[in-house]
Formats: structure tokens, C-alpha cells, sequence
């Protein structure tokens, strides 16, 4: 993956998987951590995959990350199963992070209704709230989770498919198989806690347990930096 910038804006991103770096090894859990007193259980299974199963958890990064690409294949096995790929994380702290949301439940009609949060860019002052109708049952996989809901659907359980994020300062951008669902900016108030408001430190990567019925793979989950 390679990329060039001009200021403060990445002008153009070039795919170029060579230069992106692996975080999984395929044979344990290196350069990770599972947060303790949880309940999620993190393996490899026999392929090489990451396996999660059982209750709530979190397997965080030890490197942190600030302004990157990232991209990691995922796969549901279940119906309509709840997970979630968190960033610029607090480190060692649980789920204080941006989530990119992966749950592929998506009705027919746009029946679900969200409340979206407006600050003005400038001052970063509450303006408003943006109601939105959408198809996607909990933001939907690739959304921002609790700040924009995805804006199609793009992949199915028991089927691998490939999450990729972008964050470069403020912007947010995810790609659920190569289609763009979420375009978001955040110009809520610095805070060094991102549920509060917009974290501008680096931060880890989690992979998220949810819940008893959690049983996700994990493969390939590779990143570039974009502050190197």
C-alpha cells in the first residue's frame, strides 16, 4: 500500500500490498494482548485463521497507530453476528476506541432510524442532529459505530470478505470488499477518550468479542502507516 500526501490531505492512495505490514502471525498471539477478566476466547485454528468465540472480550494491539490503512478479511459464522474492528484505541484500556462496525444485517426497507450528531468544523461546537433513515440493523457492517451507519450492504455471513479503514486526522473512511460504506469527519472537541470526542493520538487496534454467541474469523489483518 502506498500513498501520497500533500499538507495536512492524502490526495491519492495507491494499492500496493507489498508495503503494508502483517499483524498476525498465523501461529499465536505476538504483538497482541487479550484485556484480562473477560470473556472471550482468541485461537488459531489449524488454517491460520484468528477464531473468536463465547462472551465479551477484547484482543488489543501493542503497537499504536495514528493516521493508517488498514485492511483485515473477517468472517461471521452466524447469522446476523455482532463484532466490531476498534482503532486509535486508549491502550489498555477496554473498547475506549473508534469501532468500525461489523454486522451484516441489512432490511429491505430503510426502517432504521438514527440520530446523528452535527459539530460546525471550524469552532467544533454542537450544531444539531441529523435523523436518518437507513437499511443497516445496528449501523451495519463497515459503519463508524454510534456516528454513521453504513451506507450499503456489502457482505454476508459465512462468507469472508475484507474490511479495509482509512484515518488520516479527522477523516474516516471504510471499504466493506472494495465498496466505500462510511465517509465520515469528526469534528467533535479533541479528547483523549474517542466515545467523548476526536482523538488525535495514536492508538491500538481490538478485535472485538461481543457476546455468547460471537464466532468470527480473523485473517490477514495488515496495515501501512500513514505518519511514517
Amino acid at each position: 500500500m502506498g500513498f501520497k500526501s500533500n499538507g495536512a490531505k492524502v490526495n491519492r492512495i495507491e494499492y500496493r500490498s507489498k508495503a503494508m505490514k502483517s499483524l498476525f502471525n498465523g501461529k499465536d498471539l505476538s504483538g497482541w494482548k487479550v484485556f484480562p477478566d473477560k470473556k472471550s476466547f482468541f485461537q488459531w485454528n489449524p488454517q491460520g485463521w484468528l477464531s473468536v468465540n463465547n462472551g465479551q472480550g477484547d484482543l488489543q494491539s501493542e503497537q499504536v497507530f495514528g493516521n493508517f490503512f488498514t485492511q483485515v478479511d473477517v468472517k461471521t459464522n452466524g447469522k446476523h453476528l455482532n463484532s466490531g474492528i476498534f482503532f486509535r484505541g486508549i491502550p489498555d484500556q477496554y473498547c475506549l476506541a473508534y469501532e468500525a462496525q461489523i454486522r451484516n444485517q441489512f432490511n429491505e426497507t430503510a426502517d432504521q432510524k438514527y440520530s446523528v450528531e452535527t459539530f460546525n468544523p471550524k469552532t467544533n461546537k454542537l450544531e444539531g442532529k441529523l435523523e436518518m433513515n437507513s437499511k443497516a440493523v445496528d449501523f451495519g457492517t463497515g459503519a463508524i459505530y454510534r456516528r454513521i451507519p453504513a451506507r450499503v450492504q456489502a457482505s454476508k455471513d459465512n462468507e469472508w470478505f475484507t474490511l479495509s479503514i482509512a484515518a488520516y486526522e479527522r477523516h474516516f473512511s471504510t471499504w466493506v470488499n472494495g465498496i466505500q460504506v462510511t465517509d465520515w469527519t469528526d469534528n467533535r472537541p479533541i479528547n483523549d477518550n474517542p466515545r467523548l470526542g476526536y482523538r488525535s493520538k495514536p492508538g491500538a487496534f481490538s478485535i472485538q468479542g461481543h457476546d455468547p454467541t460471537t464466532d468470527i474469523d480473523f485473517r490477514n489483518f495488515r496495515v501501512k502507516s500513514l505518519d511514517e
